[in-house]
C-alpha cells in the first residue's frame, strides 16, 4: 500500500467516526457553548500601547547609562593591561602572578556588573509588561462582555479572519486612557 493510500485510509475513517464532522452525541453538543471569537493583535498592544512605549524610553536611558559605565570600566582595564604589559619583563615571577590575578578579577568583576545590568534592565521590563497586562484583563472583559464573546485570540494564532471581529484599536485606545505611562524602577547595580 502506498504512502497516499494509506493517508486516504486514515482520513477515511476518521471521517467515518465523526471526528471531523461534529459531535457523536446530541449531549456533547449541548455541553460548550458555541464560540463567539474576539481578535486582538497582542503583539501590537504591547509595542503600541504609550505606557509600552514610555516603558521602551525610560529603559534607554537606563540602558546608554550602564552602556557609558561599562564602556568606562573597559577603558580602564585595558589601560591596566597596556602597563601590566609593559612591566611584564622587569617583575619578578610572583609579582607578575599577584599582578596577573588582581587584573583577572577586575575583569570578572566587571563581567558580573554587565550580567547584573542585563538582568536589571530584563526584570524592570518584566515588571512594566506584568503592569501592561494586568491593566489589559478588565479590558479584554468589558469588551468580551459587551460584544457577547466567549473566545479572545491573538491575531498570530488565526490564519484568517473577518476584520470586524478584530478589537486591538478600541483596546489600544482604552489601554492608553487608562494606563498611558509607567514608572519604570531599575535597581542601581554595583
Amino acid at each position: 500500500m502506498t504512502m497516499n493510500r494509506i493517508k486516504a485510509a486514515l482520513f477515511g475513517a476518521v471521517l467515518s467516526t465523526g471526528v471531523l464532522a461534529g459531535p457523536a452525541s446530541p449531549a456533547l453538543a449541548e455541553t460548550f457553548p458555541e464560540a463567539v471569537p474576539l481578535i486582538v493583535d497582542y503583539q501590537r498592544l504591547q509595542t503600541d500601547s504609550k505606557a509600552s512605549r514610555d516603558v521602551g524610553r525610560q529603559l534607554q536611558v537606563v540602558r546608554d547609562k550602564f552602556e557609558k559605565e561599562i564602556a568606562k570600566e573597559q577603558q580602564a582595564l585595558q589601560a591596566e593591561q597596556t602597563k601590566l604589559r609593559a612591566a611584564w619583563e622587569k617583575l619578578s615571577p610572583a609579582e607578575r602572578e599577584k599582578r596577573q590575578k588582581a587584573f583577572e578579577d577586575k575583569v570578572a568583576a566587571a563581567q558580573r556588573k554587565a550580567q547584573a545590568s542585563n538582568k536589571a534592565l530584563t526584570e524592570a521590563l518584566d515588571s512594566a509588561g506584568a503592569k501592561v497586562r494586568e491593566a489589559l484583563v478588565p479590558i479584554f472583559s468589558e469588551l468580551m462582555t459587551s460584544r457577547g464573546a466567549n473566545v479572545l485570540l491573538g491575531t498570530s494564532e488565526v490564519l484568517y479572519f473577518d476584520p470586524r471581529l478584530e478589537i486591538t484599536n478600541e483596546v489600544l485606545a482604552q489601554l492608553d486612557a487608562k494606563l498611558p505611562s509607567i514608572k519604570v524602577d531599575v535597581p542601581p547595580v554595583q
